[in-house]
C-alpha cells in the first residue's frame, strides 16, 4: 500500500513540474520547426487530458534534435475536447501543413485521439504510424468514478472506447508503450492493444513514464525504424 502511495506522490510531483512549465514556456521551442532534416518524417504531439505538449517535451526535444519537424497543436488547448473533435483538428493540421508520412506521438487520451484519426480521418494514409504512451485503449476504470465529462470519455463504458475496440484493423499501425504500474490507467493492461506492437517498460507512473530514459530510448528507436521504412518504400 505504501509503495503505491509513493508511486502516486512521485507521479503527481512530476506532473506539477510539467504544469509549471506551461506557465514559463508557452510556445514550443523554435527548433521544433526550425531545425529540419528533409529526409526525416514529421511528428505530431498529442498530449493527455488536461495537459499540453510540455509533458512530452523531454522526448520531443530529442526527436527534434535529429532533424524531425515536431508539430504542437495549440488548438487542442488542455485536451479537454471530445476525442472525435480533437481528431478532426489533428487532421486539419496535417492538411494545412501538407504533411505526409506522419508519425503521431501520443500520451494517454492522445492515443485514443490518434486512433480516431487512423480510423476515420486517414483515407489517404497521410499518418503512417502512432506511438502511444500510457494510453487507455480499453478504457480506464478510474475514469468511471471521476465526475468530469472529458475524463469519463476514457471509461470502458464510453461509446467511443467501445467503438474503437470493435475496429482493430488500424491497430497494426500502433505502437503502445506502457509501464509496470499506472496510477491513472486501471488496470495497467488496458494499454495493451490487440494487433498492435505492445511494449512494456520498467517504470511506474502515468506521467513519470514520459521522463523515463527507457521510454525515450524506445520512442527514438521506433521513430528511426519507421523513418527508415519510409525511405525503403520510396
Amino acid at each position: 500500500m505504501f509503495t503505491t502511495i509513493a508511486y502516486w506522490i512521485k507521479d503527481y510531483a512530476y506532473a506539477l513540474k510539467m504544469y509549471a512549465q506551461t506557465l514559463t514556456h508557452k510556445d514550443a521551442p523554435e527548433h521544433y520547426l526550425g531545425y529540419i532534416d528533409t529526409t526525416k518524417v514529421p511528428v505530431i504531439l498529442i498530449p493527455g487530458v488536461n495537459t499540453k505538449w510540455h509533458f512530452m517535451k523531454k522526448i520531443a526535444d530529442d526527436i527534434s534534435a535529429i532533424g524531425h519537424p515536431v508539430h504542437v497543436i495549440k488548438e487542442l488547448g488542455h485536451n479537454r475536447l471530445e476525442i472525435n473533435t480533437s481528431a478532426k483538428i489533428v487532421r486539419q493540421v496535417v492538411d494545412d501543413n501538407d504533411m505526409h508520412n506522419v508519425i503521431i506521438l501520443a500520451h494517454s487520451k492522445g492515443g485514443l485521439i490518434g486512433k480516431e484519426v487512423l480510423l476515420n480521418y486517414n483515407h489517404d494514409q497521410r499518418v503512417i504510424k502512432m506511438i502511444a504512451i500510457a494510453s487507455p485503449f480499453q478504457g480506464s476504470t478510474m475514469a468511471s468514478f471521476v465526475p468530469d465529462k472529458a475524463i469519463k470519455e476514457l471509461s470502458p463504458a464510453s461509446s467511443i472506447v467501445q467503438t474503437q475496440n470493435e475496429n482493430v484493423e488500424v491497430n497494426r499501425a500502433i505502437v503502445s508503450i506502457y509501464g509496470m504500474y499506472d496510477n491513472h490507467v486501471w488496470p495497467t493492461e488496458s494499454a495493451v492493444l490487440q494487433g498492435a506492437e505492445n511494449i512494456q517498460i520498467n517504470t511506474d507512473g502515468h506521467h513519470q513514464i514520459l521522463s523515463s530514459e527507457e521510454t525515450k530510448a524506445v520512442v527514438l528507436a521506433k521513430v528511426a525504424e519507421i523513418t527508415a521504412r519510409t525511405k525503403e518504400i520510396k
